[in-house]
């Protein structure tokens, strides 16, 4: 009996050692399914929060009448024969080798770009860039003569120094015939480009489709700026020499190149649209007590026609679903790509990126796009457009404060993507407000003009403008006041906004360091000179 008690006792002490061991063995297991239990759970959950998150934020942009696809800003395609952008100079700066962005022809780019090497290099002599920022438009009267030293020493190993001396003792006439033979080389693309002008469309034919679309090439924005460039200096020199006609229709070429990447979804299409604008308005006030009035007339109603603010509206919605949230998405699909993106991974390695779940690039893309919303939106009616540096100043601040934490808590909170790859909103207002201003400003100089034609002296007022010569005279788009006009004797007056800074300087032509410091200080000028 006791040895069986006692066989009983240690079987049953067997049992119970061997479930014991059995349960700590499985409690791994058990720990290990709990773990992938709540990561699944938490994927799901994540998966389906990010996704009705951004299906939300779509319907709030759908509801505000704003693009939530980025196929619905993409410019569809136009008939070749009626497309601007099909010239022989400019259509081969798209034709690629298929699935790649290699140029078919590897001389198209050296030939859109470098068709003006005489020009080229007196400009590099010349050095205009360091002279050409002021907080006007336009500078003062192109100096021809500075521009034929630069053309003959571009050519010769005398100096400018040299060339300028003797260029100063001829005649303006002869100085303008030589700057315009400098310029004979490039006569054939110019023409070119004004007999395709008329055609009705103008569209890029840009890789849209790229998985990456900040990989998207833009060869031909340098290129167009440059032939604009061209056109400037071209029209100065037609002006010295009494070639109205001739002046007359190369501005209005630059025009229609500002005009030509009008459509394109892409913020820089437009920066660099307002710095091709810029260019046509400094022959534009050279040729003042010249042009005719059916010329000023022409001039006036295309300026007026000009709509930087609403195009802005426009390229910033697309900006942000065609760049931003496409560069997210392609994150999604290449997380290992974070790295060369972020320059160096931004704080966190690619290999969180390959872990975390889709969701998470959802709420990536809501918080990146409502950054977006931060910046006052101008309304709809054209006369009635303000852009508020106030309102900027605080929509910066907001914006700021939101994307002012370090890699990790920017990445728990989906707002990496927003501190990395957020446009900066302010400058691009401030240069669109410039320009559209501008463009406010060279009408009514026409429209001051086309009076002073009619009647032997300028107006006393902008309001003796109506209704004969401006149906409206224009509002400062920073204050909703008139621009200000003031009467210097019966030859000149001053025509001015208040500019970024808000503050009446009594329009006072100042010069600024840097490109667009002049854009945030001072009065913003029309000059009449």
């Amino acid at each position: 009996m006791n040895t069986a008690g006692e066989q009983d006792g240690t079987s049953g002490a067997t049992t119970s050692t061997s479930l014991r061991t059995w349960l700590r063995s499985w409690r791994y297991f058990f720990v290990l399914l709990g773990l992938t239990l709540a990561v699944g759970l938490f994927y799901v959950e994540e998966n389906w929060r990010g996704h009705r998150a951004w299906l939300n934020y779509q319907r709030e942009l759908q509801i505000r009448g704003e693009p939530a696809e980025a196929s619905s800003v993409i410019p569809p395609p136009v008939p070749e024969d009626k497309n601007f952008a099909a010239t022989p100079l400019l259509a081969p700066l798209f034709q690629f080798i298929p699935g790649s962005q290699h140029w078919s022809d590897t001389n198209a780019l050296t030939r859109a770009q470098g068709f003006a090497p005489w020009y080229d290099a007196a400009a590099r002599v010349l050095k205009t860039e360091k002279t050409a920022h002021s907080n006007s438009w336009v500078l003062s009267r192109t100096d021809l003569a500075a521009w034929q030293a630069a053309f003959l020493a571009a050519t010769n190993k005398d100096s400018k120094e040299y060339f300028a001396a003797e260029v100063r003792s001829t005649s303006i006439q002869e100085v303008a015939e030589g700057v315009l033979a400098g310029l004979s080389e490039t006569d054939p693309v110019l023409e070119e480009l004004r007999a395709n002008s008329h055609r009705p469309f103008s569209r890029f034919d840009l890789r849209y489709g790229e998985a990456n679309p900040a990989a998207i090439v833009l060869p031909h924005l340098a290129s167009l700026k440059h032939i604009c460039q061209i056109l400037q200096l071209r029209a100065s020199a037609e002006l010295a020499l009494g070639k109205m006609d001739q002046a007359y229709e190369d501005i209005h070429l630059i025009f229609f190149i500002t005009d030509a990447t009008r459509d394109e979804p892409i913020l820089i299409s437009h920066l660099v649209r307002m710095t091709e604008f810029r260019m046509a308005l400094q022959p534009l006030t050279e040729g003042m007590e010249r042009w005719s009035e059916p010329q000023l007339r022409a001039f006036q109603q295309r300026l007026q026609r000009f709509d930087f603010v609403g195009d802005l509206k426009r390229t910033l919605a697309a900006e942000r679903v065609l760049l931003g949230c496409g560069v997210i998405e392609y994150l999604r699909r290449s997380p290992k790509e974070f790295s060369a993106l972020a320059g160096g991974g931004g704080g966190l390695p690619d290999v969180i990126w390959t872990a975390v779940p889709g969701g998470w690039f959802d709420f990536e893309k809501v918080n990146y796009c409502r950054l977006f919303d931060q910046y006052p939106t101008p309304c709809p009616a054209q006369d009635s457009r303000r852009i508020s540096p106030t309102s900027t100043a605080a929509a910066d601040a907001r914006v700021a404060d939101f994307v002012a934490k370090n890699a990790f808590v920017s990445f728990i909170r989906h707002r990496t993507f927003s501190k990395l790859i957020m446009p900066s909103l302010t400058g691009a207002l401030a240069k669109t407000a410039f320009a559209q201003t501008g463009a406010q400003a060279a009408a009514t100089a026409c429209a001051l003009e086309r009076f002073r034609l009619a009647k032997g002296d300028f107006a006393e007022s902008l309001d003796a403008l109506r209704p004969g010569y401006m149906e409206r005279p224009p509002s400062d788009i920073i204050d909703g006041q008139p621009l200000r006009y003031k009467r210097n004797g019966k030859t000149s007056y001053v025509l001015y906004s208040i500019g970024w800074n808000m503050i009446d300087d009594g329009g006072i032509i100042a010069a600024g360091k840097s490109e667009g410091e002049e854009q945030k200080n001072g009065d913003w000028v029309w000059r009449n000179e």
